[in-house]
């Protein structure tokens, strides 16, 4: 007689079963939002999210024991259950699934927003529901494995998480930059106060994005930090007036940059990725060379010649 779950499979049918829901769910508020049910595409964008947050905690990485029937499976399951929540109980390890949540999280959240603030135009919403349910994926696959046997991981594992994290933080940007100039909120006095910042939405628009990409810097970066067992005082310090800056950084973009809020984030990505790149060389690898700070300035000076090369500034809308 066959086994029904074997150990092997369990990881696999799990992370199938939650890209195929991300996708599916996707699809399904993309369709809302074309219809133009907002409703119903924030109720499915909640639930969908409830479901996958449901397997993070409760299903995927419950090591279930190999079943030869039905009942077998659900003594199985059960009793991985109830070791799930004395697990989930040490300090230690309700710490790695706080920090576990952030990246799927951010990728699922930030897709909404593009999915929200491109309503009719398929091709890129289709572009980005494959991307994310890919980048979903990956992280779910790889993410517990990085956390917890950091050094053990092989490398090719470690760059898979971090362009899946760099994924997340572009599009993060991007929806904040979209969600920020198209729905900022503008209160009449500042339309009395600046007639002109209201025009652009800069007056309560700005400080709005600027907590926006705060949040998203300091949450990445936190999360980094501590799937490099590297989270001390000093770094989170060094790191939230990093995610300041940041944040200064992107209330300066939005109020010059065009309404291409897509190339916008690309910048703000560059130079998050420059800043990781070094904090990452210099206090975890600990071999930062001064041809290396080069690189990295050079890569992100190509970038941003070729974005500010590219881009329209006098397009407003």
């Amino acid at each position: 007689m066959k086994q029904i779950v074997h150990p092997s499979n369990q990881k696999f049918v799990i992370v199938v079963l939650a890209v195929a829901a991300s996708f599916f769910g996707f699809e399904a508020a993309g369709r809302a939002i074309d219809a133009y049910q907002l409703r119903n595409f924030f109720e499915i964008s909640l639930y969908v999210y409830l479901f996958l947050l449901f397997m993070q905690i409760f299903v995927f990485d419950l090591h279930l024991r190999p079943a030869r029937s039905i009942a077998g499976l659900e003594r199985s399951f059960f009793a991985a259950l109830r070791n799930r929540f004395h697990y989930m109980g040490e300090r230690n390890h309700f710490l790695h699934f706080q920090n576990y949540l952030i990246l799927p999280g951010v990728i699922y959240w930030a897709t909404i927003a593009i999915l929200f603030l491109n309503p009719f135009a398929e091709t890129i919403k289709q572009t980005w529901i494959t991307l994310s349910s890919l980048a979903l994926g990956l992280s779910f696959w790889y993410l517990k494995t990085v956390f917890y046997a950091h050094h053990d991981a092989a490398r090719t594992v470690r760059q898979a998480i971090f362009m899946a994290k760099l994924y997340a933080s572009y599009l993060a940007f991007a929806a904040a930059f979209g969600i920020t100039r198209y729905f900022a909120p503008v209160s009449p006095e500042s339309i009395a106060l600046s007639p002109v910042a209201h025009a652009d939405k800069f007056a309560l628009g700005s400080p709005w994005l600027f907590v926006f990409i705060f949040s998203i810097s300091f949450l990445l970066f936190y999360q980094a930090l501590f799937q490099h067992h590297a989270v001390d005082f000093n770094m989170l310090k060094f790191l939230f007036f990093t995610s300041i800056g940041l944040g200064v950084l992107g209330y300066f973009l939005f109020y010059y940059w065009n309404a291409n809020y897509f190339s916008g984030a690309l910048v703000l990505t560059a130079v998050y990725n420059t800043i990781w790149g070094i904090v990452h060389h210099k206090y975890i690898d600990k071999n930062l060379t001064r041809d290396l700070v080069y690189e990295y300035l050079a890569v992100l000076f190509v970038i941003l010649v070729i974005l500010i090369g590219s881009t329209n500034f006098g397009e407003r809308i």
